[in-house]
């Protein structure tokens, strides 16, 4: 069975504001140790892993590493699995299919790490759209955005090379995203770039997936100077209220500019 280690798929995305953490490479009582705002990428094949810093790339073979973690400036590591035992995660190696746009709503919190929401509450949808699914190396590319009831969307993620697992109908997908989320003070907008940790998982059916779950762990963002966004290392976990995310289209409405009074709260928001 292929090793999978759930970090591998965070990624490497650095922009200016974030914090001086590190990338940490975890074999036995070994750990090499990389500045995150140095490292480019992680580049993962089915039997190694490198650790890319402009042109010098670190290669690990897979089988003699533990896991791949982040570390900040005061130590503190994020767990392997920052989402066990909070939504379901399923191992294996023939994950189905997974190619499409699915809807998570209603979108009720799971779990809130801030204690600033409750489990049931509601928040805006979440909108996953998965295509280029390579079904030898268990790879998927990855856009999605939080889309108000209205059709407006307030926040764009992107992400390539999700990892998937899982076997029959059932799957779980890893990968980081960089999301921008738009905002304004005294009437000057900005952008707050945030760099996550997500996780996907749920069973495959005919139109949508049933019993969908999804987490984010929120490692680093920019300059955010009305506190619109989540402290660094918040984890939330969500689910589909009915159980059932049914497959959709992408919103043609333009992504929203702005502070926007939505019906309801996105995902990482602060709670008002």
């Amino acid at each position: 069975m292929k090793k999978c280690i759930l970090t591998l798929a965070l990624g490497m995305f650095c922009a200016a504001g974030f914090a001086q953490d590190y990338v940490v490479v975890n074999q036995g009582t070994t750990q090499h140790k990389y500045l995150l705002k140095e490292v480019t990428a992680i580049n993962h094949t089915a039997d190694a892993v490198s650790i890319v810093q402009g042109e010098d790339v670190y290669p690990y073979q897979v089988a003699t590493v533990d896991s791949i973690t982040f570390v900040n400036s005061q130590d503190d590591v994020m767990p392997d699995n920052p989402f066990d035992p909070y939504m379901p995660i399923y191992d294996g190696d023939t994950p189905p299919n997974i190619e499409g746009i699915y809807r998570c709503s209603p979108d009720n919190l799971v779990y809130d790490s801030t204690g600033g929401f409750y489990p049931g509450d509601t928040f805006i949808d979440a909108l996953f759209h998965f295509y280029n699914q390579d079904m030898v190396n268990n790879t998927v590319d990855y856009k999605g955005a939080y889309v108000d009831s209205d059709g407006t969307t307030s926040t764009d993620l992107t992400s390539l090379e999700s990892y998937v697992t899982g076997s029959g109908n059932n799957f779980t997908v890893f990968f980081s995203v960089t999301a921008t989320t738009y905002g304004e003070t005294l009437g000057c907008s900005y952008d707050i770039v945030t760099k996550e940790a997500y996780a996907v998982s749920g069973t495959v059916g005919e139109n949508g997936i049933s019993n969908l779950y999804w987490g984010f762990a929120f490692l680093e963002k920019s300059d955010d100077p009305d506190n619109m966004l989540v402290p660094v290392g918040t984890i939330r976990v969500f689910k589909d209220g009915d159980g059932w995310s049914e497959k959709t289209t992408w919103p043609s409405v333009n992504l929203n500019k702005g502070n926007v009074d939505h019906t309801l709260p996105i995902p990482t928001a602060v709670a008002k």
